[in-house]
């Protein structure tokens, strides 16, 4: 086996063609031939996985998604509970800023539960006693004032509720608001909003059946068993249709360990009625609950 010397010839294009015997070899500038095995070119293996690489694959990406899902939705449960936070300091900051402003009446409009009548105008409008409080809404009078930039945006709970109807309009100069002439007004109760209501000193918002029809906002701050005090104003935050378990990270990141009242592994089995993040318990088990987070009181 090796190189060994062989005839020389040219084929058509000139190249040198080396035989031996009756094999033709195109080796360029070389005068000799190779003796051993024919070398062949290599070819691409066409054998495919086996079943049992492929069940490792799977088991492999399995793997990954059990370990990354829940990761994620953990960290977009915590985004949600920021932005919720966030949104409370941004509007609690109007708040201040409304109260500092210069002939400020030093109170909070009420929006909520009964209206006073000094507060809206029912000439030559559709304004009611009856329909007022289901068409004011606090973030749209810190709007109009001026002292919040944007409509509020929680990521957590309901989202894009269309609104059907006309929505009063607040004057500040008046510190009224005005309705339209005609026609039928937008009603915010279905919808993420900020509130100012009147305490009735028993009503609180993380009590089962206090919410329902009433504007309940004698929240139980501390936990002792001391709620806001009768005819105090006080403004909340309303995040409606929560998931269960985002109401209790918010409660718990909040409200903190001693005075969050549910568990992880049952988020709204009970009622949340201590601290400033309150809720009623899932008692129908339908996976969502409205959260009432509260901001200040005067």
């Amino acid at each position: 086996m090796g190189w060994k010397p062989m005839q020389r010839l040219r084929n058509a294009a000139g190249h040198r063609v080396y035989v031996q015997g009756s094999v033709r070899h195109l080796i360029p500038n070389c005068s000799c031939y190779y003796t051993g095995t024919p070398m062949k070119n290599p070819k691409k293996s066409t054998q495919a996985f086996t079943l049992v690489e492929t069940l490792a694959v799977l088991a492999v990406i399995a793997a990954i998604i059990a370990i990354g899902v829940p990761a994620i939705s953990k960290v977009m449960q915590n985004s949600r509970v920021r932005n919720a936070e966030g949104t409370a300091s941004v509007i609690k900051s109007a708040l201040t800023q409304y109260l500092s402003k210069p002939g400020s009446l030093g109170t909070i409009p009420v929006t909520e539960g009964t209206v006073p009548a000094s507060e809206y105008i029912t000439t030559g409008t559709v304004l009611t006693a009856a329909n007022i409080a289901n068409a004011a809404t606090l973030d749209n009078i810190l709007l109009a004032e001026g002292v919040l930039e944007r409509p509020i945006n929680v990521r957590m709970g309901a989202q894009n509720i269309a609104l059907t109807g006309l929505s009063p309009v607040w004057t500040p100069s008046a510190s009224q608001f005005t309705g339209p002439a005609s026609g039928s007004l937008a009603t915010y109760a279905g919808v993420t909003r900020t509130e100012c209501a009147v305490s009735d000193g028993t009503s609180d918002p993380g009590t089962t059946g206090q919410t329902a029809g009433s504007a309940a906002c004698a929240f139980n701050l501390t936990g002792g068993g001391i709620l806001i005090t009768s005819g105090s104003r006080v403004a909340y935050l309303v995040i409606k249709s929560v998931p269960d378990a985002d109401a209790y990270q918010l409660a718990l990141d909040v409200d903190g360990p001693n005075l969050t009242q549910n568990t992880l592994a049952a988020p709204a089995a009970s009622d949340q009625s201590q601290g400033p993040v309150a809720y009623a318990k899932d008692a129908t088990t339908t996976g969502f609950v409205d959260v009432y987070y509260y901001l200040t009181n005067i």
